[in-house]
């Protein structure tokens, strides 16, 4: 039977239905696997979905995964066809990123995830997790906001002694420029904490009236964000605090006011930095005292009290991630990219990537936000394990079936003998030294390229089989996570798409099927997570693209196949021989 290149037979139905949500019309011509002028490749015609290539009675746990931009999956189109058509599992690029889901005021919206995980479920895909502890592609703003080393800030201080019997005996009020809309919803948010701790009511109120809000804020005496969101039933234009229970200090800083999710601030001076204090007013009566810094001391943390508070935004994230996919996403990356490639104590192993301590370049220490320069380096990464262990559980998932890995780049480098996989082994060791740290698995980002320097190409094999050879030998899964290939000429000179050769095509086919073979032929069928191919097409050529205009992909940019999807069907297979079509 031959096939159809476009989503192949198999996937037919699935676009019919598809077409319905984004009336694409879709060309079902047979395959030529064409490259713009290269040679039809009607072999190509005779190759069935990818994920019936594997043996799934010698791979019962195996899955065959690749990347996706969650929008584009969830609407049901193109991308959604040719995923559900020929994988097993899916892995968002950037929707389940704390940068995509964090706002700058530390609201979270899960919305993209929920839809992303709904029209998985419903199609029967799984769903592996990237990531929860990463330093890139942060929201740097609000978690920078949470540790200043230096800042300004309110504090209120109580003047006698003893909490008073109202709420109301003692608060202050924000006075806005213009009013709330009624019926509109608005978001309050801000940072908070108290000596002893206390409580914080929220009453928005006008000439009109008081809205008695609840729940109020019970804020601790250690640093912490606090947000209720709420709909005017009046023109509100003062913004109340009572905290007729504070005996001691109160401290506020970071308040916004968004409208309807919007971004902006409807708040003048968030954190006091112009030490503008007339917007705020007290009656004369209240017997209390509040200034901003210049008459308080700076505000600066010591390093537990920045511990503790990145530790509760981690936990805060990674229970809203665990909460938005309700169990169904059983599998994550829970730290990525960890380690550097420098050994900077002299220890024979590679580093913790971190901004303090010259691992990392100085535009990435100030792009990125690295949690473990705060929380430590073996404390960053049990946490982020024991808190994705139990809220999974509490969003309703079943413990046993949680899979936790590491996932990191350059496993597979020939130019140091594999000593980054060799360096984060070190590390798992050392997070699981606790006797309650479990880590299942490791993910190897294998962003490649085939070399046409036969010298550094064989030694390239050489080191991607060792490297499945010291995975395997630590008895954890062992994943590929982000395979994608882009090709090298024999002076090291990326080659871009338009520019590929038929010959060179064949090269790159021929080494996504060594790869894929490699990993079945040297890791156990017990510890065979899968297999992630990451780019499903070529990359465009628009700037900020991934690997932008480099061939590597399986499909080419009309999802037409290429010989590279013959490679790693081959691959999937066991052959040993490539087609030499």
């Amino acid at each position: 039977m031959k096939y159809y290149n476009k989503f192949l037979l198999g996937a037919i139905s699935l676009v019919a239905f598809a077409s319905c949500a984004d009336n694409n019309s879709l060309d079902f011509t047979p395959a030529v696997g064409k490259s713009d002028s290269l040679v039809k490749l009607s072999y190509l015609n005779n190759y069935d979905v990818l994920k019936k290539y594997v043996d799934r009675t010698a791979n019962p746990n195996f899955k065959l995964g690749t990347g996706v931009d969650a929008s584009d999956f969830s609407s049901k189109g193109t991308v959604y066809a040719l995923t559900v058509g020929n994988f097993d599992e899916i892995t968002a690029g950037n929707a389940m990123k704390y940068g995509s889901c964090v706002a700058d005021n530390g609201n979270m919206d899960f919305g993209a995830v929920k839809k992303f995980v709904s029209t998985a479920k419903d199609a029967d895909v799984s769903i592996f997790g990237h990531t929860l502890a990463w330093h890139s592609q942060q929201n740097n703003k609000y978690l920078n906001s949470l540790v200043p080393n230096s800042e300004r800030y309110m504090h209120i201080t109580t003047t006698s002694v003893g909490t008073k019997p109202n709420p109301w005996d003692w608060g202050i009020t924000y006075n806005l420029d213009s009013p709330l809309e009624v019926g509109k919803s608005y978001t309050l948010s801000l940072s908070a904490k108290s000596s002893p701790g206390t409580t914080v009511w929220f009453w928005p109120s006008c000439s009109a009236g008081t809205m008695y809000l609840n729940p109020q804020f019970s804020v601790g005496t250690k640093w912490g964000v606090y947000s209720i969101t709420f709909t005017p039933d009046k023109p509100i234009d003062k913004l109340s605090y009572e905290f007729g229970q504070l005996n001691g200090s109160l401290y506020l800083d970071n308040i916004s006011l968004t409208k309807d999710g919007s971004s902006t601030n409807l708040i003048v001076n968030p954190n006091f930095d112009n030490n503008d204090i007339s917007r705020y007013s007290k009656p004369s009566y209240l017997n209390f005292t509040y200034a901003i810094d210049g008459v308080i001391p700076t505000k600066i943390l010591t390093d537990q009290e920045k511990k503790d508070t990145i530790t509760w935004a981690m936990g805060n994230w990674i229970q809203g991630m665990m909460n938005a996919c309700k169990g169904y996403v059983k599998a994550w990356d829970v730290v990525n990219e960890p380690l550097s490639g420098v050994d900077k104590d002299g220890d024979g192993f590679y580093d913790l990537q971190s901004a303090t301590r010259g691992t990392v370049s100085d535009n990435d220490a100030s792009a990125n936000f690295y949690w473990q320069d705060y929380m430590g380096d073996l404390d960053y990464v049990r946490t982020a394990v024991a808190d994705a262990r139990k809220y999974f559980v509490e969003s309703g998932g079943n413990a046993s079936d949680l899979k936790l890995f590491i996932n990191d780049y350059n496993l597979e480098t020939f130019w140091d003998h594999n000593q980054k996989l060799i360096s984060l082994i070190s590390w798992i060791g050392k997070w699981e030294a606790d006797g309650t740290t479990k880590i299942d698995g490791i993910g190897t980002q294998m962003h490649v390229s085939y070399n046409e320097d036969p010298i550094k190409q064989k030694s390239q094999e050489d080191a991607i089989v060792n490297m499945f050879k010291i995975m395997a030998a630590t008895k954890k899964l062992v994943r590929i996570s982000e395979l994608d290939m882009g090709i090298l000429d024999a002076n090291g000179n990326k080659v871009l798409t338009p520019n590929v050769t038929d010959a060179q095509m064949k090269e790159q086919a021929a080494f996504y099927q060594f790869i894929v073979k490699a990993y079945f032929d040297n890791v156990p069928a017990a510890q065979r997570y899968g297999i992630a191919q990451w780019a499903q097409t070529d990359s465009p050529s628009t700037t900020g693209a991934w690997r932008a205009n480099e061939p590597i992909g399986l499909w080419n940019g009309k999802y037409d196949r290429k010989r590279a999807y013959a490679g790693f069907a081959d691959g999937l297979a066991g052959k040993v021989v490539y087609p030499a079509e």
